[in-house]
């Protein structure tokens, strides 16, 4: 067994958090499609760093070769992300974000999202072997890290009496 696999088993369980946090929140919140759609994004941060945990462990059972586990599932948690970006009900909550408030949106989706996916490029391509399971570890906690920062945007947006994601919608 891989020493990395305690570690992620632990943080898909403060993913699963995550989840909780989002359906919890949704029963109460307000019927507002950028709010409602926000919620949306950190069920989906948190199912994907949950099921992105738990790649490596569950193809590792197999025996898979530890250079191609890593490899194989950089490629499996990238595809996944993509799927998810690319999702129909995304794209409403992206132009928003846009709209709304370009710098931050700029700054959320490059200094979170970028991190997030060249290590697992990396891996991909099989650049730099020996840090190919920190280069994952890294992208599944900065994907958590995606979803703490979604949790206090919709803390904020629901909190602001002047806040722009529930007034202009």
């Amino acid at each position: 067994m891989y020493p990395e696999f305690d570690l992620l088993k632990s943080l898909s369980a403060i993913a699963g958090i995550f989840i909780g946090f989002g359906a919890l929140i949704t029963v109460s919140a307000p019927n507002n499609s950028i709010i409602l759609g926000m919620l949306r994004d950190i069920v989906s941060v948190g199912l994907l760093t949950l099921v992105g945990s738990l790649i490596p462990v569950l193809l590792g059972r197999y025996g898979i070769e530890t250079n191609l586990l890593w490899r194989w599932s950089s490629g499996v948690f990238f595809t996944l992300i993509w799927f998810s970006l690319l999702h129909p009900a995304a794209r409403q909550v992206f132009k928003a974000q846009f709209k709304l408030k370009l710098k931050a949106a700029l700054f959320f989706w490059t200094v979170v999202e970028i991190p997030i996916q060249l290590p697992l490029i990396l891996t991909v391509f099989g650049v730099y072997p020996n840090l190919h399971p920190a280069f994952y570890t890294t992208a599944i906690i900065l994907n958590l890290v995606q979803g703490g920062i979604l949790l206090v945007q919709i803390v904020y947006a629901a909190k602001s009496k002047n806040n722009n994601y529930i007034n202009n919608n």
